[in-house]
């Protein structure tokens, strides 16, 4: 029997092929999703920014900065206001151009990029995805879950959540959440001793640490997991042994000395990404934090932490649905010890509960006369919350215990979710909290424990009810399995597709064209656009005649004549509609005009044609 190592822990492959060609058929669906994706084209722009910083990384020039060209004329223009970028997504401090995202994920992708080009920076994504999975595996596997247990939860994980269409896009979520997992897999995953061994206590701190380095909001996790290890070390004392007795906690699982070991190993590894920001960006926070820190008031902070809390929150059940049986779970434990006459009573507490997750919204459509949003939420969410409102009525008399490991969950996720929404920062030209996105990107994490506590939730039913109630619960969570599945493998698919159409044409036909400066209308066309053309293409951002004449007279001088002008299509492009009266300039005597000639719209970006001529006045 052949014995496969995870962070933490083995695996054996014997007869257990059910889990293995699950994992397998979703390793099939993640080369599909990256099979999809036009050569040179992002997700987002955001993966448009990373990349360019993964290219020079890869080219030998070991920046962290965006390096400028070398000519002089081109650094003038950008420093009065024409660089293709501005704050929040690119921040000039010192003389230099800075991505507002952590250098790490760009680091970690060059050499792959160096190896195989564009392909090659959805390695990590994909190999980092794939990791999730095998160490979610082996997790279920030390938790001692049967087959069919393991089976629907690997399946849960990988085709009924939003995680798997992040492994096909140039995004850092899932190394993040790779290391993160593999380090959290290690600290409460139990062992043969039932103890925590201090190698693995440190190794767990340094891969927690590690997952902040790469995303932000991981810091939300090290301060959970931090005051989590806190608690149950004060629970080793004496004073607290009948509650450690009623939660089955073992005292020397971690104990005083493991808690200081994971600490230092902790803090530490966040320290030196501390340091690493001081002295690459003279900020020890990063250039991310500055969107944060940047008028911050407690008040305002306070305030847009309890707006994303919503929106974050109510977006993981949108598009992981099968959350809601733990939701239930819960909800009806917390009922069964207020009061043994649950009865009706239940239903119309239950269906009160459902509904003020998405009442507040629904009453605000309608004081606004929005009836197509209340069409939308009796479509989305009415008939599930009549199926919910079922489920809780059928197992009112069920007794649904919880264990210890779901109090754990219960907590990250609360504390986490809690922490994210006051970290992370909705920019005011975002659609969403975390702006273009499939799902809530911001607690992918939480998406492993969810389905592993899910389907021990169903064990536990089925071990203390008869058959029918458990029977019933399975019915109750195949129904959340599907639409899961639906949202994400097919709603998700499609959207995935869509986002990057448009794109090829219009990189193709700026790779053709002569032309070696290229204007945008807005920085997110230039996001999508520099990366595949950053060897031959100079990229500025024009938004008025003023800089559009301050672009010509330098072109004139540096003996240029044309270029190509690129509105994005989801702003409005002021400029092609002026006078081009205003376009008219003169130099050493020479007067010239700035014409524009529309090339229509290739993909999804309406192009223009731009002549400098000489004309006589």
């Amino acid at each position: 029997m052949e014995c496969v190592s995870f962070p933490g822990f083995e695996m054996k492959i014997g007869n257990n092929g059910i889990p293995w060609g699950i994992i397998f058929a979703g390793m099939l669906f993640s080369l599909y999703l990256v099979w999809q994706i036009p050569n040179g084209v992002y997700f987002s722009g955001d993966g448009g920014l990373k990349a360019l910083l993964a290219q020079q990384l890869s080219a030998g020039v070991f920046h962290f900065d965006l390096v400028k060209p070398s000519e002089i004329w081109i650094q003038k223009l950008w420093s009065e206001g024409l660089y293709a970028y501005q704050e929040p997504f690119v921040y000039y401090l010192n003389n230099r151009y800075f991505i507002t995202f952590p250098f790490p994920f760009s680091l970690v992708t060059a050499p792959f990029y160096a190896l195989f080009g564009y392909r090659g920076l959805y390695i990590v994504p994909l190999v980092a995805t794939w990791v999730i999975w095998g160490t979610f595996y082996g997790m279920c596997q030390r938790f001692k879950l049967n087959l069919f247990n393991t089976s629907l939860a690997l399946f849960i994980l990988i085709f009924a959540s939003n995680l798997t269409l992040y492994s096909a896009m140039y995004w850092e979520h899932t190394l993040a959440v790779a290391l993160c997992f593999a380090g959290m897999a290690i600290l409460f995953s139990p062992t043969e001793t039932g103890n925590l061994s201090s190698k693995n206590v440190i190794l767990s701190g340094c891969l927690i640490g590690f997952s902040a380095w790469v995303r932000s909001e991981f810091f939300a996790m090290v301060a959970t997991l931090t005051f989590l290890g806190c608690l149950l070390t004060i629970l080793n004392h004496n004073y607290f042994q009948n509650i450690r007795e009623k939660i089955k906690l073992n005292q020397s699982y971690f104990s005083v000395q493991k808690l200081i070991f994971f600490l230092i190993s902790l803090f530490t590894t966040v320290g030196l990404f501390f340091l690493s920001n001081q002295l690459i960006y003279g900020h020890f926070l990063g250039i991310h934090a500055l969107q944060i820190v940047e008028g911050f008031t407690l008040a305002r902070r306070l305030k847009e932490a309890w707006e994303s809390l919503q929106e974050i929150s109510l977006t993981f059940f949108e598009y992981f649905p099968i959350a809601i049986f733990p939701l239930l779970y819960i909800f009806l434990n917390l009922l069964k010890k207020a009061t043994n006459k649950v009865g009706v009573g239940l239903v119309i507490i239950g269906l009160l509960f459902l509904i003020s997750l998405q009442g507040v919204t629904l009453v605000l459509n309608w004081k606004t006369n929005d009836l197509s949003a209340i069409k939308n939420w009796v479509k989305q969410w009415g008939i599930l919350l009549f199926i919910c409102a079922s489920w809780l009525y059928l197992l009112r008399k069920v007794d649904v215990k919880v264990t210890p490991r779901m109090i754990l969950i219960y907590g990250i996720c609360i504390l986490f979710t809690v922490g994210v929404a006051l970290l992370v920062d909705s920019g005011s030209d975002e659609i969403a909290v975390g702006g273009k996105q499939w799902g809530q990107r911001y607690l992918l994490i939480l998406l492993p424990f969810v389905s592993l506590m899910g389907v021990q939730q169903l064990n536990v039913i089925k071990e203390n009810s008869p058959s029918i109630p458990h029977n019933i619960s399975l019915f109750f969570v195949g129904i959340l399995l599907i639409i899961s599945c639906h949202k994400n493998l097919y709603e998700g698919t499609v959207f995935f597709q869509k986002a990057h159409e448009g794109v090829a044409p219009a990189i193709e036909a700026l790779q053709k064209n002569s032309n070696r400066i290229i204007v945008v209308s807005h920085q997110y066309a230039a996001q999508v656009l520099e990366s595949p053309l950053r060897k031959n293409k100079i990229f500025f951002r024009i938004e008025n005649s003023q800089n559009l004449v301050k672009l010509g007279n330098a072109l004139v001088e540096n003996n240029q004549s044309s270029f190509i002008y690129v509105c994005y299509p989801h702003r409005e492009c002021k400029l092609p509609q002026e006078s081009p009266e205003n376009w008219k300039f003169a130099v050493e005597g020479q007067n010239f005009q700035i014409k524009m000639l529309s090339l229509g719209k290739i993909g999804k970006y309406p192009m223009y044609e731009v002549a400098i001529k000489p004309i006589r006045i």
